[in-house]
């Protein structure tokens, strides 16, 4: 959501900016994609098996994985010529395709919440719970899963963040405490200041 602004702040022609915001986009582009495949591998498959009254919900949501992959990649591709080029007209192809992405994934998001979450709470057991973390993150190929991590946190009410910090592992909590919020900070304030 926050893309559009970003891109309008970086100047025709400057590719060191360019770069810069091009390669903090991919990595959050990254993850989404590693996101949607760990549920597609391991969500979805195991409430089909366990929910079978809910086909028509989960067959729903595949497709929408499958119009936000389509949405993921085209806003891949248009990172990358906007890192290449440097150029408005490529900024504002980005734009529009991130403004897509968006309205895609709020949609989702918000029908996964209010529509999924609440069977894979009465169907998943607590070790089940555990393995979607990892599993999403297994096709990864990024070097900043702190930023997903700190843009999430970053979006929730501070009584809902200290929820959080206070109940994830203490490898999460500790890593993020240890060093990655400070990390995330940085990124952040270089991509919202405007300048590398």
């Amino acid at each position: 959501g926050d893309a559009p602004s970003q891109l309008a702040s970086v100047r025709n022609g400057d590719i060191q900016r360019a770069r810069y915001f091009a390669d903090y986009l991919g990595e959050v582009l990254r993850l989404l994609h590693a996101h949607q495949g760990g549920e597609d591998e391991l969500l979805y498959p195991l409430l089909a098996q366990r929910a079978p009254e809910a086909q028509d919900l989960f067959s729903r949501m595949r497709a929408q994985h499958a119009a936000m992959l389509s949405s993921l990649d085209a806003a891949e591709h248009a990172t990358e010529r906007f890192g290449e080029s440097g150029s408005v007209t490529d900024g504002q192809a980005l734009s529009s395709v991130c403004e897509w992405l968006r309205e895609t994934l709020v949609e989702h998001l918000d029908a996964e919440e209010q529509d999924v979450l609440p069977i894979a709470a009465r169907c998943m057991s607590p070790p089940e719970w555990g393995a979607l973390p990892e599993l999403p993150l297994s096709p990864y190929r990024g070097t900043r899963v702190w930023l997903a991590f700190g843009l999430v946190l970053e979006a929730m009410p501070d009584e809902v963040r200290e929820y959080l910090l206070a109940n994830v592992p203490p490898s999460v909590s500790g890593t993020w405490l240890g060093g990655e919020s400070n990390a995330f900070a940085r990124e952040m304030a270089v991509i919202r200041a405007g300048g590398v």
